[in-house]
């Protein structure tokens, strides 16, 4: 059985840029998360939307979490056309970075949630609409944000089977659907429905563990931003990637075909690219003949 792990989803904001232009934009994203988490079965943990980009730390298999990103991009691109008629300049494409060390996973939690208030928002993470700042070591009598109207009265929570089909559609904005017994409120599908509380808690343990990480300053941002400078793949012209294929294998093999490699070869050979030249999964699986789910398990 393949193994589960946690994973920092995000995207590069420079190349979504426009990602979101709207409240109604930013409600539909939102809800997006819970509709991509009932389909694909993924453990969220925590997740915000700004508008060039989106954060989440979320716990699966790499297939089941490589799955939800997909989803989650193909829906909002989709969403993105239906709503200006175009992809307007956006380019999301959503990256998963392999979470392998209790710090850097307690870094990347609380990374995840105070975006809004990084990038300069006047709001607080737990204040924050479209995030899960407001789920976390909190007491059982506090109101969430998502039960608030633009008014401060709060709201009751109605089941999503109560809704009309027309509002079923507009709610999930996709093909896929959400329980009959999840809570909507607002328009929000409420997160409390499908984040995985309790699994985000667990990384911090103590409401003095989670504020010291709250915290953290520019030294916590500056190695996860190092970590994402990464993790990012670089697509070369599938030429030039077959050359650097080619060096590669006469430097470690003698020869410039894989055509006769063993696996370890074919492993090693794919290893010196990605440490070398980031070179994506896709292009590594084309040129070694491996499976990529094999491919990340030896190559990183």
């Amino acid at each position: 059985m393949e193994e589960k792990h946690f994973y920092h989803l995000y995207a590069n904001g420079d190349d979504a840029q426009n990602f979101i232009t709207s409240e109604k934009e930013f409600k539909t994203a939102f809800n997006r998360f819970g509709v991509c988490q009932n389909a694909t079965g993924v453990r969220i943990a925590s997740f915000s939307i700004e508008d060039s980009h989106p954060h989440a730390l979320i716990y699966g298999t790499f297939l089941q979490c490589r799955t939800f990103l997909k989803l989650f991009e193909g829906i909002s691109l989709r969403s993105i056309v239906q709503n200006r008629g175009s992809l307007d300049g956006v380019r999301l494409k959503c990256v998963l970075s392999e979470i392998s060390d209790s710090s850097y996973l307690m870094n990347v939690g609380t990374y995840t949630i105070v975006q809004a208030t990084k990038d300069g928002k006047s709001v607080m993470p737990y204040d924050y609409l479209y995030g899960t700042g407001a789920l976390y070591f909190r007491s059982s009598n506090c109101i969430l944000p998502w039960l608030m109207d633009e008014r401060g009265n709060v709201c009751k929570p109605v089941r999503f089977d109560t809704l009309t089909s027309r509002e079923k559609k507009k709610l999930c904005a996709s093909r896929y659907s959400i329980p009959d017994d999840w809570l909507i409120c607002n328009g929000f599908i409420l997160p409390s429905n499908y984040v995985d509380i309790p699994l985000f808690e667990s990384i911090y343990k103590t409401h003095n563990c989670f504020r010291f990480f709250m915290c953290r300053g520019r030294k916590s941002d500056e190695e996860i931003m190092s970590r994402m400078a990464q993790t990012r793949e670089v697509a070369l012209e599938d030429l030039a990637a077959r050359k650097l294929c080619e060096e590669a294998c006469e430097k470690l093999l003698g020869r410039k075909t894989l055509k006769y490699a063993t696996l370890e070869q074919r492993i090693r050979i794919a290893q010196l690219l990605r440490s070398s030249y980031r070179m994506a999964y896709r292009q590594l699986r084309a040129l070694t003949y491996l499976l990529e789910s094999e491919l990340r398990k030896y190559v990183k």
